[in-house]
């Protein structure tokens, strides 16, 4: 009896639970689901996630694939530079009222159809992410150097940091959906939860405070669209 008790304990510790949320089980120690076909198996579109999205035929897209309750702010940086730049857009969002990490499929293996076609059908694009942080900071990766050259400058010309990112949030990847563009580049942004926090008034970023946006979110979105425009310019 006491070895079962030990092995029992042995196996609990090495072999991380599974969620039994649905006909595939997610261990918890996952980044989230291995792809959208995955997801939807388990995740019910208008319950626990959306998807939001206009082509707009525009050479430049504006993506947040962690959108809504994932990366809270990516969404809402993503409705304000799309509706300044007439942008085409595309917010894929966990509306969970709990838990919506678990619907993060990772930028390389995010194959949702809709977003895979539009990024196809566009030039270049800035895809939005977040990562946690207490630091005030910018990482500006991708492949679409002069793009990213004119972002940094117009984000650091407003005060905000941007660095180079680290290893593994640098967005180069070829599968990467960034850079799945007619050029085969686009700029993906992670943005610390300091700053994203910043982008709301009063640093709430709870889905009561949602609507109300900062000038640090002005400052953050008028950074963009001159950057996209001097983008354009320089093509």
């Amino acid at each position: 009896m006491l070895i079962m008790l030990i092995v029992n304990l042995f196996v609990s510790l090495f072999h991380p639970i599974e969620l039994n949320s649905g006909t595939k089980a997610i261990s918890q120690n996952s980044e989230g689901y291995e792809s959208y076909e995955q997801l939807k198996e388990v995740e019910k579109e208008g319950v626990d996630y959306r998807i939001r999205y206009e082509n707009r035929d525009t050479s430049i897209a504006v993506f947040a694939i962690h959108g809504g309750r994932i990366e809270i702010g990516t969404s809402e940086v993503v409705e304000g530079l799309a509706s300044r730049g007439n942008y085409s857009y595309y917010m894929f969002e966990g509306i969970k009222s709990q838990d919506n990490g678990i619907l993060h499929i990772t930028s390389v293996k995010f194959d949702e159809p809709i977003a895979r076609t539009l990024a196809r059908h566009s030039q270049t694009m800035i895809s939005l992410h977040g990562f946690s942080s207490e630091e005030k900071i910018i990482y500006v990766g991708g492949r679409n150097e002069l793009y990213k050259y004119e972002i940094k400058k117009a984000l650091t010309k407003r005060g905000f940091r941007t660095e180079e990112p680290r290893a593994d949030l640098r967005g180069e990847e070829p599968k990467n959906i960034v850079n799945d563009t007619l050029l085969k580049q686009g700029v993906q942004l992670e943005i610390s939860s300091s700053v994203r926090r910043s982008f709301f008034e009063n640093n709430d970023w709870s889905r009561g405070n949602i609507e109300n946006k900062s000038t640090v979110y002005y400052k953050f979105i008028d950074a963009l669209e001159e950057a996209s425009s001097e983008y354009k310019r320089d093509l």
